[in-house]
C-alpha cells in the first residue's frame, strides 16, 4: 500500500510540475476563477478614495475601508482568502490598478512550482535491499478483542443526529372509538361490553 500511495505522488508530482512549467496562467485556475466572481460583484460597489491607498466602498446597505497598501478590507473576506473581495476590486479599478496583481503570492505560479520542485525519487525493489545479520521485523501480532463486536461508528462532534423514529403514541388508535392519539382504557365514554369486561379484567360487576 505505501508503495502504491509512493508511485502515485511521484507521478502525480511530475505531472504537476511539468503542466506549470507549460503553463501560461499567472495565478493558479482555481483562484482564478474566484477573482472573476469577484469581479462580476465589483460592478454593484461604488468606491470613494479617502487617501492614498485608502478607499471607501459601499455595497448595497454596506460600507468597508478597503486599504490597497496592507491588502486590507473591512469585510475580512480580503484578509481570509488572500483573494481581493468585491469591495477592494471595486476600489482597485477606479485607480486603475489590475487586480491580479493583488491577490497572495501563494495562489501564483513561482509558488505552484516551487511546491512541486521537491523530486519523490524511484525507490529500489526488495530484491536490492541490504541484509543485515539481525532478525527480520515482523508486523505486529493482531489480536482479537473479547467482547460484543462494534458496528456503530462513532458519530462526529458536530454531526447531525438522523431524527428518532415517532413515537408510538402518534400511531395508537382507540378500539373502542376508532380515533388515534389514546386508548380505550383513558377515555370516560362508554365502553362496548367486551372492551368493559376487560378494562375490568374479566371481572364481572
Amino acid at each position: 500500500m505505501i508503495d502504491g500511495i509512493k508511485d502515485k505522488q511521484m507521478v502525480r508530482w511530475h505531472n504537476n510540475r511539468e503542466r506549470g512549467n507549460a503553463s501560461l496562467w499567472e495565478i493558479t485556475p482555481y483562484y482564478d476563477e474566484k477573482l472573476e466572481v469577484e469581479k462580476e460583484r465589483a460592478r454593484f460597489c461604488k468606491p470613494i478614495q479617502a487617501g492614498v491607498n485608502l478607499w471607501q466602498v459601499t455595497s448595497g446597505q454596506q460600507t468597508h475601508s478597503v486599504n490597497l497598501e496592507i491588502y486590507t478590507c473591512g469585510c475580512r473576506k480580503w484578509d481570509l482568502s488572500g483573494i481581493p473581495c468585491n469591495h477592494a476590486i471595486s476600489a482597485i479599478n477606479k485607480a486603475k490598478r489590475f487586480p491580479a496583481d493583488y491577490v497572495c503570492k501563494f495562489f501564483k505560479k513561482p509558488f505552484y512550482l516551487a511546491a512541486y520542485e521537491p523530486m519523490i525519487y524511484p525507490v529500489p525493489g526488495e530484491h536490492n535491499w541490504t541484509r543485515t545479520s539481525g532478525p527480520d521485523i515482523e508486523p505486529p501480532k493482531f489480536h482479537v478483542k473479547k467482547g460484543r463486536r462494534k458496528e456503530k461508528r462513532i458519530k462526529g462532534k458536530f454531526e447531525v443526529p438522523k431524527p428518532k423514529v415517532s413515537s408510538r403514541m402518534a400511531t395508537i388508535t382507540c378500539i373502542n372509538c376508532g380515533l388515534q392519539g389514546h386508548r380505550y382504557t383513558n377515555r370516560k365514554q362508554q365502553l362496548r361490553p367486551e372492551l368493559a369486561l376487560r378494562k375490568n379484567k374479566h371481572v364481572v360487576n
